[in-house]
């Protein structure tokens, strides 16, 4: 039969159900997929910010070891803060420090953004050193070998550790304090820096319900960040 000029005949309603149903798959399948995309994408992004920030530490350490003479032992390196995160080790909140603000700024992460947290670990320039039996030279005083970095609040802690990078923090690897790879001390165990001691230097801390930070209490913290 031919058709009347002027109609069109449309979808039956099976027809347009077929569709939709179709659709429904669709979605089904690449929803998913496309959400773990975007989750890859913003992790790749924030590990690259993370590095950005470990590199411009690692520049502002270099810049200040080429005009800075011998630092006392018992010194901090990175000097502007008070010792308040481990004791007999010099290590610093240094958040509000003209370092800090230029490591943030060479990093360059957009703005007036910066991480939920970042810390890094040099070599240690306590001056109870030799009484743990530790040497360390002044290179290794302005090297970072370690790393602790939360992009934003929800975001998954990254570690760096001797030129790696991990969501394992290796500070605590180990079943208890006693086969942890760090000693009370901060005395590396084991690996390529066995026998190195690490100083801690807090560059960026927003967390706004930590509270008091003390030498009790800093490592905790730390560790409860996931």
């Amino acid at each position: 039969m031919n058709r009347k000029p002027g109609k069109n005949k449309g979808f039956t309603l099976v027809e347009l159900i077929v569709v939709l149903v179709i659709l429904a798959l669709l979605a089904a399948l690449l929803v998913p997929a496309l959400l773990g995309y975007i989750d890859k994408a913003k992790e790749k992004q924030t590990l690259l910010n993370a590095k950005a920030c470990v590199d411009a530490a690692q520049a502002q350490l270099s810049d200040l070891y080429g005009r800075t003479a011998v630092v006392p032992d018992g010194k901090p390196v990175i000097s502007g803060a008070t010792d308040c995160c481990t004791d007999r080790n010099e290590d610093q909140v240094i958040t509000e420090t003209d370092f800090a603000k230029e490591v943030l700024d060479m990093a360059d992460m957009g703005g007036d953004k910066k991480p939920y947290f970042f810390m890094i670990g040099i070599g240690s320039n306590a001056a109870n050193n030799a009484a743990v039996g530790v040497n360390m030279t002044d290179h290794e005083k302005y090297t970072v070998y370690y790393a602790a970095y939360k992009e934003t609040k929800d975001s998954t802690m990254l570690y760096f550790y001797n030129g790696a990078w991990s969501k394992v923090n290796p500070r605590f690897v180990g079943s208890n304090t006693q086969t942890e790879i760090f000693t009370a001390d901060n005395v590396v165990r084991t690996g390529e820096l066995e026998g190195k001691r690490i100083q801690y230097y807090v560059i960026s801390l927003i967390p706004t319900d930590w509270g008091s930070i003390s030498k009790g209490n800093f490592w905790t913290k730390v560790k409860a960040l996931k």
